[in-house]
């Protein structure tokens, strides 16, 4: 099996050549040392990542995740979304979730030997990072007030199927670290409500 199954072979890439220009054919700007340089590898990502989140993730947070972890180009990481949704490697289904064909879906095994293992890890820690904190912003709510004094009253409500678990409420002297605390928490409430009960239920014997 090789890439040509994935229809997402590119002619100019070539894994054993000693050429640079037909090695690394992707645009680097925005992408990190380690990232992936080259046309082909980012298919091939862009493939094993809707693969192993199959109906859950779509272009836009892959391409975030992308940016966020600065493994690829932002417009390289577009272009090979696009391209597959055109050639059918990949379905995009009518609320964005993407997967994949299900006559391809075995070859991606044998393919994500390409990639860098550190870049695999990476992508994936970084697209259910996202795809987690989008949920969260959803079902929970946080909310910014400005005091009379000049300092700020951050609010946090974590809920689920419409109940409230947790209302917290907490000061912060400027806006900057409200904003702080608002991101951290969008970012896993759940550690919040259980470092919370934790505490509360710490001394019973």
């Amino acid at each position: 099996m090789n890439k040509d199954s994935l229809n997402i072979n590119d002619e100019k890439y070539n894994p054993n050549s000693d050429d640079p220009a037909l090695r690394f054919d992707a645009f680097m700007g925005g992408v990190k040392d380690g990232g992936l340089r080259s046309v082909s590898s980012i298919s091939i990502m862009v493939c094993y990542i809707v693969a192993n989140m199959n109906g859950l993730v779509t272009a836009e947070v892959i391409t975030r995740a992308m940016d966020e972890g600065m493994l690829a180009n932002h417009f390289e990481v577009a272009s090979a979304i696009s391209k597959l949704i055109e050639n059918k490697t990949i379905i995009e289904a009518e609320d964005g979730a993407l997967s994949l064909n299900t006559d391809i879906k075995a070859s991606i095994d044998l393919v994500e030997k390409d990639l860098p293992l550190t870049v695999r890890e990476q992508s994936m820690h970084l697209v259910q990072k996202i795809i987690a904190k989008e949920t969260y912003k959803r079902e929970n709510e946080v909310i910014i007030i400005k005091n009379s004094d000049g300092t700020y009253t951050v609010k946090m409500t974590i809920a689920y199927g419409g109940k409230s678990y947790l209302d917290l409420s907490l000061y912060a002297p400027t806006i900057e670290q409200a904003n702080s605390i608002k991101e951290r928490f969008i970012t896993s409430p759940v550690k919040v409500y259980d470092t919370v009960i934790e505490a509360i239920f710490a001394n019973e014997e």
